[in-house]
């Protein structure tokens, strides 16, 4: 029997939801029925030890380093052409994009390729939170046109598909909702690591901990949820907020905790290969983003049974 031949493209698999979605759906895929490979452009994770764990799962992994999430016409273009090249030498029947850059480039080399069927799932949008009016509505535009080359466009809650539907980014028939679930028999036990992480960072054994899983990226409101913990550092000497998680904006971040004067009461652990042992610890969990595709933290929080504040997203 001929397998069908997919390809899924992702800008970038740094540990977060959107990487966590599509590898739960390339490991899904039945091999006896799907040739599966995957291409991950530059990432920020500098151990990379999410790609190391693809190696073993009958998966070939090919990086496009030119591929990389900030826009950058000289890197866009190389990309473009690695990807028309890969794409045309690999005689795909479905290509699969994931997230914005990926989603625009991939589906337009897929299309000069030649590829029978087109899907993209974009992973939330960045039509709020990201950039400034000019250029949101120019993205909106570029959505518009690429959507015509889709066959089918996968959105991860019906939210999702509301939005693209309003902003006509394309006919309600085009869209699929396909919810992203976790394994919660990974996230219901307290882990023993917490006690370690605890003492790691010398965390008062009283004390009330505020903790964030997100990216420290500047869409995901850390700017607001450290403002907001200062308020109520104010009022309530014994609590201490815990941040899990990397990025551009890590820096940023930290100076900005030295300016309120809280950096002794802000503890930035970086990605944690024991996540578990983070839900462990917290005793509530705060979801600050301004956008959000899903927000799967917000199910592994519940998953632990942690009261949760989030934003409206």
């Amino acid at each position: 029997m001929t397998k069908t031949k997919v390809l899924h493209i992702i800008t970038r698999l740094d540990r977060g939801g959107s990487s966590t979605n599509v590898i739960d759906t390339v490991n899904g895929l039945d091999r006896n029925f799907y040739k599966v490979d995957l291409i991950s452009g530059l990432t920020y994770d500098p151990d990379q030890k999410i790609h190391q764990s693809l190696q073993t799962k009958n998966l070939k992994v090919i990086f496009v380093d030119s591929l990389r999430r900030n826009i950058n016409p000289f890197y866009d273009f190389l990309a473009f052409i690695k990807l028309f090249n890969i794409i045309r030498k690999g005689h795909y029947d479905i290509v699969h994009t994931h997230s914005s850059k990926a989603g625009i480039l991939g589906r337009w080399a897929a299309k000069l390729a030649g590829v029978p069927r087109i899907i993209h799932t974009p992973h939330g949008h960045v039509f709020y939170g990201y950039f400034n009016r000019w250029i949101t509505n120019l993205f909106i535009l570029i959505e518009r046109f690429t959507a015509l080359i889709t066959d089918k466009i996968i959105t991860l809650t019906n939210i999702g598909k509301q939005d693209h539907v309003k902003l006509k980014i394309a006919p309600l028939k085009k869209f699929k909702t396909i919810y992203s679930g976790i394994d919660i028999e990974k996230f219901k036990e307290d882990a023993p690591g917490a006690k370690s992480l605890r003492e790691k960072y010398q965390i008062p054994a009283k004390s009330f901990v505020i903790g964030a899983v997100a990216r420290l990226d500047e869409v995901k409101g850390n700017d607001y949820l450290i403002k907001a913990f200062a308020k109520v550092l104010k009022k309530h000497s014994d609590i201490c907020l815990l941040l899990a998680g990397d990025g551009d904006q890590r820096s940023v971040l930290e100076n900005f905790t030295r300016e309120l004067g809280i950096e002794k009461k802000v503890f930035f652990i970086g990605f944690s290969d024991d996540v578990n042992a983070v839900y462990s610890l917290i005793d509530i969990f705060v979801l600050a983003s301004l956008n959000e595709g899903m927000g799967r933290v917000i199910l592994e929080a519940m998953a632990f049974s942690k009261p949760i504040i989030a934003t409206r997203v």
